[in-house]
């Protein structure tokens, strides 16, 4: 998962990022907004669903993935952050991107049989095993006003 904040959704905004980290071989899939639309051309195929017919999916077609991280966002952002500033967003969002990319899937039963996928975070150990790793060799350090200062000891 990688986000990035952005200050408006048209097309000229979006076309960097998604140069970027998208590869142009891909399948996209996304709702109907119509910068999506526009930019889905460049791409080998481009399959959109319209939340404005109420339609959510079409066989394999659907940006839920990208719907449920942004459910998981501002569920963090009611219940843990309860104020986000828009100096520090990046920062909220690596840390909700961090969770999301280190789950595991588990399969579960419906009741009426089915098998169904539910990711699950993985173990708070595991987590935190990861993290030192990750961040081993980095320090931060406080400004003179009290702000964070990320210094990186190789």
């Amino acid at each position: 998962m990688r986000t990035f904040p952005i200050d408006n959704e048209k097309a000229a905004t979006l076309k960097p990022l998604i140069d970027q980290h998208i590869d142009k071989q891909s399948h996209l899939m996304t709702d109907g907004h119509k910068s999506f639309i526009q930019l889905g051309q460049q791409f080998m195929a481009h399959s959109y669903v319209k939340h404005s017919l109420r339609e959510f999916s079409r066989d394999n077609v659907h940006c839920n993935t990208a719907e449920s991280f942004s459910s998981l966002f501002e569920r963090a952002r009611i219940g843990v952050f309860h104020f986000i500033s828009k100096k520090h967003v990046s920062r909220y969002f690596d840390e909700i991107g961090f969770r999301w990319s280190h789950r595991v899937p588990e399969e579960k039963k419906t009741k009426t049989g089915k098998t169904k996928i539910q990711m699950k975070p993985i173990p708070i150990i595991d987590m935190l095993f990861i993290l030192i790793m990750r961040f081993s060799g980095f320090h931060l350090r406080r400004t003179a006003n009290w702000g964070f200062q990320e210094i990186a000891f190789c």
